[in-house]
């Protein structure tokens, strides 16, 4: 037992050392009413191994809270908040000002390429957007794979999910939310049960 722990720290060591190696530093910029991504949208993209930084860039106060983790304050004060590297799992986070309205983003952590998520994403389409909740589902799907669409709230908490099948949603399918509330929602594609893009819908009286 005793050679067996002599080994296994060193080799600890080493695999935390070299994950560490291909961990990149994603930044998410908290501006004046709006969090932009490295590609210039809300939606931001990462690995579990990743390092996520908000960045202050604008002048006012940003209270940012999800579901995930403690309420944290970005400011000319206070003008970073780090994530380290293996703080998130695989998931969907949504994120939220709770001073200025509409000022939302998603995380999403995910071993799935970004190349493959951006075509993905495109593939996806719910409108029209803002809606009164009569909306249509347009999804380019490939055979031999499984997708639902997942409808989440701002904090994160799930409200509905479609299955979509390629018969229905090619030239769209109609789906009826008008029974939820008037505010900010996240729709997810969940191909084959894991998410591959998330996007924001609002809904309007």
């Amino acid at each position: 037992m005793k050679l067996f722990t002599r080994l296994a720290v060193p080799m600890i060591a080493l695999l935390l050392s070299v994950a560490s190696a291909f961990a990149a530093t994603i930044t998410v910029q908290v501006g004046d009413n709006f969090y932009r991504g490295p590609d210039g949208s809300t939606t931001i993209r990462m690995a579990p191994t990743d390092v996520l930084v908000f960045q202050n860039i604008g002048s006012n106060t940003h209270p940012t809270a999800a579901a995930q983790w403690t309420t944290f304050t970005i400011n000319p004060t206070t003008p970073t908040k780090t994530f380290p590297a293996a703080t998130f799992t695989a998931g969907t986070y949504p994120f939220f000002c709770t001073v200025h309205s509409g000022m939302v983003g998603t995380l999403i952590v995910s071993t799935v390429t970004a190349t493959a998520d951006a075509n993905l994403a495109a593939a996806l389409s719910v409108y029209p957007n803002p809606s009164r909740g009569q909306v249509t589902v347009q999804l380019s799907q490939k055979a031999g794979q499984s997708y639902q669409l997942r409808l989440s709230n701002i904090i994160g908490q799930e409200v509905r999910t479609v299955a979509l099948k390629p018969e229905l949603t090619a030239s769209g399918m109609a789906l009826d939310l008008s029974e939820l509330r008037t505010g900010v929602y996240f729709y997810s594609l969940l191909v084959d049960g894991k998410v591959a893009s998330t996007k924001r819908l609002v809904l309007q009286n």
